[in-house]
C-alpha cells in the first residue's frame, strides 16, 4: 500500500509540472547585436522586453545570440546541434533568457528528483 501511494504520488507531481506553465511572461528581445552576446547589456537599446511570451529562448548560433519571446509553451529544456554550433534554450519565468546560459527551474529538477529515486527502488 505504501509504495503504490509514492508511485501514484510521483505520477500526479509528473503530470502537473508536465502540463507547463501557462501563464504570461515576459522575456527579453534582442538579436544580432553586441548587447545580446553571452553577457547582454540589458540597459541597452538593443536589448527590449516583450510581455504576454508563454516561453522565453536563447539560441546562440556559433557565436552569435538572440534571445526572444514565444507563443508556444515549450518545455524547459536546452539542445545543441554540434553540426551546426547551435545551441538553443527555452525557459518559462519572468527574464529567464537573461544570462549567459537558461538556468534549468526547480520543477525539473524535482522530476529528475523523483524519477531517480523511482528507479533506484
Amino acid at each position: 500500500m505504501t509504495s503504490s501511494v509514492v508511485v501514484l504520488s510521483l505520477i500526479g507531481a509528473v503530470v502537473l509540472l508536465a502540463v507547463g506553465q501557462t501563464d504570461a511572461i515576459e522575456c527579453y528581445v534582442c538579436g544580432l547585436s553586441v548587447a545580446c552576446n553571452d553577457n547582454p547589456d540589458l540597459a541597452h537599446t538593443d536589448v527590449t522586453t516583450l510581455i504576454g511570451c508563454l516561453s522565453c529562448s536563447k539560441i546562440k548560433i556559433n557565436d552569435f545570440v538572440t534571445r526572444g519571446c514565444s507563443d508556444f509553451a515549450h518545455a524547459e529544456s536546452c539542445s545543441e546541434i554540434d553540426l551546426l554550433s547551435t545551441h538553443t534554450c527555452y525557459c518559462n519565468t519572468n527574464f529567464c533568457n537573461s544570462s549567459s546560459h537558461v538556468t534549468v527551474s526547480m520543477a525539473i529538477a524535482l522530476v529528475v528528483a523523483f524519477a531517480a529515486m523511482l528507479f533506484t527502488f
